[in-house]
């Protein structure tokens, strides 16, 4: 009977001033409010279908068109909260991005302003506007008190997608992410129980890059043929987790029928805080806006009185409460609800002598009109709300039941009707028993009128009753029981806190929550006795370790090891040999990470195993890596990786035998022989295809990438670049390397616009690396001089004299150089130089440090016009001829000319800038082409020798 857009013409009626003299009996429209509100919160098959559908769904609304207010307080204030006044020009702005949404280009909104201003109320309104065109509309909240799982939002609302859905039809919208979903929204399997499980990812960090984009895939694929709008309530409660993956998501929405509503309350925020960063980075996003939400008008309050109390107000009442309240709706609401309910607004007072004193009756904060409101409810309804409100925001019937004593089942459902009759908790669709409280202020207030000891004895029961409930789950339970055990400390000791926050920490961890595994296990590491068992605090180590390593930035990130180490030595003091072994294995990227004190505990490992198990063999490949990184031993490490390769060979592992050739490959690029290493690299790369291993692809591709483009050919390390960008799109892969090497290319052939965008993601991706900031600083040269050039200088010069690492002082080392070269800073070179010389002092040198150094201390005694150092290190870098160096943008022959020309030796200089002339013309590095131009006529000129070229 009724369509949508007869629904929608009558909602914007009964939602602005009566204009007709038909509306003047005050009854009419709140009675159509009432019944509009239900019928557009249904889907469009459940609403009326006849004149005579619609007359029972009005009569059904209990309100009679001629009875007076007071003598229905329970239903005039369940219809004050479906009232939605005001917010006209929001609500325009709303309605327009849906309609975008609708043709195909995503959005984001964020909804945002202080506690009770409405923002959720007008999520409402929008999601019932959007229901009513068709879309689907998802929920998801954050929740103060802690206790949901990493992701929870998402969780929340990708449930209510799969609850809705037929299994087949799920498996068609899901396609291929289903199984990589199910690991974070069970849900997803228990509907499609025959899923096989998704193919495994090594590494962490690229598992969770695929869990985002699944989640992105299966929204955009769903919203292809039905609109979806994703409410994500009260984000400045959100996990980390959770507002990484809105960033995700929130940049694959073009193209795309998704619109994401957002809320948060400003006053909340603080630059520190997780939200403000993630609002930062969305601000750059073009298809993000927010919507900022202030108090009502005094129309817009008239009208609210008028349509929840069926009276006229006088202007003295509208005066007083928009004056209180500042126009907040929660307090408009609450407020209005309250004089209702205290006979204060009744169609008599307000038109005949009544009160002009209103502000005497009105509170004066939203606390306090809650508190009194709570008051009207009887005591048992009291009692039992203190007990949820304690539980937190959720909470179920089932654990109420059983914290609740001496009350019937049947006189608890009674208080629960009484509360859900005053609005102050709902029901959720979500399971039967399951309750929520209307505002977080109502559940605050009543939380705060509890004295410390009794809220502290009262969370020990809560603890306790929710343990025996969820039994043998309890652990997968563990986030919603920390909150309680930790409150209750002083009456329940540590030990269960200790014991959920590590069983929230792996739970985290396995579904890639890694920020919020790092805090469930520091908490528990804090919370632990100083008695506790080895074994606890090993494991809690580890934990801890491994968040740390995946989380932190250089050089926090030490820590992580550093916590990984301990549990090791924990284990091998208890005897436990295989949990020492597991705790190390766990751990990789040690060049790019910069950790040191590996080896030692590498080798410590080797001893634990057999000699030729699969254990020694990836042992032996981690520590093949860091005695070369932390020791200096280019032949151990060669035989570490050498006797990997063959336990890797014999067992069949070829993960392994990916591994172990990419590090025999990096050697040969060390040696100088290219060639060789493409050889290897060519070899890795068909494994790591055979085997469906992105990481180790990927990794392969960016080796030959150095290699080729070391050789001169850039096109062939173009095309590895490109495959390796592939993969980081589609696996999330770190694009660290790929933003050093596709920098590195764009230099080299003077793509100054590439540098430029390439500089400033490294500044921001790679915010701590030193030698990564000067090369940063190389690619500004021709701008204006970069006012912080300064800073990395000395950044670098600090760097390259205390680092722990040689080979990070060395990479300072030679870029400080380089940069002073490039930017005509001869002071800079010969500090440069210094330190240069005292790495050449160091007992023992890999080929790569030692030809790294010598290029530095070399441009320092150009700049110095130092003869004899020039002739030392040239002496010592022929094998740099013929190419360019795998790590730093210039030709090995460009080196070797400036080192001929300083000693005075002029055949070899020109043959030099001759022979870098004619390879870097051939690969088309432009860039260096330019420098050797600059070099060989700066050479000349000094040497103003007859015959020279002019």
């Amino acid at each position: 009977f009724m369509g949508d857009d007869d629904i929608a013409v009558i909602s914007q009626h009964v939602n602005t001033p009566p204009v007709a003299p038909s509306w003047h009996n005050p009854n009419i429209p709140r009675t159509l409010d009432s019944l509009i509100i239900r019928l557009m919160s249904k889907d469009p098959g459940e609403r009326p279908q006849s004149a005579d559908e619609v007359l029972q769904a009005l009569q059904a609304v209990d309100l009679s068109v001629t009875e007076e207010a007071e003598g229905k307080e329970a239903s005039l204030d369940a219809m004050a909260g479906g009232v939605f006044v005001g917010r006209q020009r929001e609500m325009d702005q709303l309605k327009s991005i849906f309609e975008e949404v609708l043709s195909g280009r995503g959005r984001m909104v964020m909804l945002v302003g202080e506690p009770g201003i409405g923002k959720t109320r007008t999520a409402q309104e929008l999601a019932t506007y959007a229901g009513m065109r068709g879309a689907q509309v998802l929920w998801g909240r954050s929740y103060e008190s802690g206790g949901a799982p990493p992701y929870w939002p998402w969780v929340q609302a990708i449930r209510s997608f799969v609850a809705s859905s037929e299994p087949e039809e799920l498996r068609n919208q899901m396609g291929s992410t289903a199984s990589v979903i199910a690991e974070v929204v069970t849900d997803v399997r228990e509907k499609l129980p025959d899923l096989a499980d998704p193919t495994p990812i090594d590494d962490p960090e690229s598992a969770r890059f695929r869990l985002f984009d699944s989640i992105a895939t299966f929204l955009k694929q769903a919203s292809s043929s039905t609109p979806i709008v994703l409410m994500l309530e009260d984000l400045h409660w959100s996990d980390k987790p959770s507002l990484m993956l809105l960033e995700f998501v929130v940049r694959e929405l073009p193209q795309s029928r998704i619109m994401i509503v957002g809320n948060y309350r400003d006053v909340e925020l603080n630059r520190r805080h997780p939200l403000s960063i993630t609002l930062g980075d969305l601000t750059r996003e073009r298809l993000f806006e927010r919507i900022l939400l202030r108090g009502l008008q005094k129309h817009d309050v008239a009208r609210f009185i008028e349509i929840a109390a069926g009276i006229t107000p006088p202007a003295a009442l509208v005066d007083a409460v928009n004056t209180q309240t500042e126009g907040n709706p929660l307090f408009v609401t609450e407020t209005v609800r309250l004089l209702i309910q205290e006979g204060d607004i009744t169609t008599g007072k307000a038109t005949g002598g009544g009160t002009t004193s209103w502000e005497i009756r009105i509170p004066e904060g939203v606390r306090e009109v809650i508190g009194r409101r709570l008051d009207r409810l009887s005591e048992r309804c009291n009692e039992v709300l203190i007990v949820a409100a304690v539980i937190g925001r959720q909470f179920r019937f089932e654990a109420i039941k059983r914290l609740v004593s001496e009350t019937t089942e049947g006189q608890l459902l009674d208080a629960l009707d009484e509360a859900l009759s005053a609005r102050i908790v709902e029901e959720l669709p979500d399971e039967i028993g399951l309750y929520q409280f209307t505002h977080a202020q109502i559940q605050e207030t009543l939380s705060d009128e509890l004295s410390t000891t009794r809220r502290v004895r009262l969370h020990a029961r809560i603890a306790e009753t929710l343990e025996e409930l969820y039994g043998e789950d309890a652990d997968d339970h563990a986030e919603e029981l920390i909150p309680h055990f930790a409150e209750a400390e002083t009456v329940l000791g540590s030990e269960k806190t200790v014991q959920y926050s590590q069983a929230a920490g792996r739970n985290a961890l396995e579904t890639y929550g890694f920020e919020e595994a790092l805090a469930h296990f520091e908490r528990a590491l804090a919370a632990l006795a100083a008695d506790a068992p080895d074994a606890q605090r090993a494991a809690i180590l580890s934990g801890l370790g491994r968040s740390e390593l995946l989380t932190l930035a250089y050089p926090d990130i030490q820590r992580g090891w550093e916590h990984i180490a301990r549990a090791f030595d924990l284990y091998v003091e208890l005897g436990d040999s295989t949990s020492a072994v597991a705790v190390v294995l766990q751990f990789g990227g040690l060049v790019r990470a910069w950790i040191h004190g590996t080896a030692e505990v590498f080798s410590r490992a080797l001893e634990l195993v057999a000699p030729d198990s699969a254990e020694a063999g990836r042992l032996l490949e981690k520590y093949g890596s860091a005695i070369r990184l932390e020791q200096e031993d280019a032949a151990g490490s060669r035989r570490a990786l050498e006797q990997a390769l063959e336990i890797a060979t014999r067992t069949g592992d070829k993960h392994l035998e990916t591994r172990v050739l990419l590090g025999l490959s990096m050697m040969k690029i060390f040696e100088g022989d290219h060639r060789g290493a493409i050889e290897l690299s060519l070899k890795a790369l068909e494994l790591a295809r055979e085997t469906d291993r992105p990481i180790q692809e990927h990794e392969c591709r960016l080796y030959m990438v150095v290699e080729l483009m070391s050789l001169g050919d850039p096109d062939a390390a173009s095309r590895h670049m490109e495959a390796a960008l592939s993969l980081e799109e589609r696996f999330g892969l770190g694009t660290g390397p790929s933003f050093w090497y596709r920098y590195f290319i764009a230099l080299l052939r003077g793509d100054l616009a590439t540098v430029d965008k390439l500089g400033e993601a490294i500044d921001i991706d790679i915010p701590n690396d030193t030698a990564y900031g000067l090369l940063v600083g190389i690619g500004a040269w021709h701008t204006e001089e970069r006012s912080d050039i300064d800073e990395r200088f000395q950044a670098a010069q600090e760097e390259g004299q205390t680092a722990p690492l040689l080979s990070q002082r060395t990479s300072n080392t030679i870029f400080m150089a380089l940069a002073a070269r490039v930017m005509d800073r001869p002071r800079d070179a010969i500090r440069a130089g210094e330190m240069a010389r005292s790495i050449l002092s160091a007992p023992s040198l890999t080929p790569e440090n030692e030809d790294m150094a010598r290029i530095a201390a070399g441009l320092a005694a150009v700049a110095a016009g130092d003869a004899e150092n020039a002739r030392e290190h040239y002496r010592h870098l022929e094998n740099l001829r013929g190419t360019v160096h795998w790590n730093v943008p210039i030709s090995g022959d460009r080196v070797l000319g400036l080192l001929a020309h300083t000693a005075e030796m002029s055949e070899e200089a020109d043959a030099h800038f001759e022979e870098a002339l004619d390879f870097t013309r051939k690969a088309g590095y432009r860039l260096e082409v330019a420098w050797i131009c600059h070099d060989y006529a700066e050479s000349l000129l000094e040497r103003d020798a007859p015959g020279d070229p002019s």
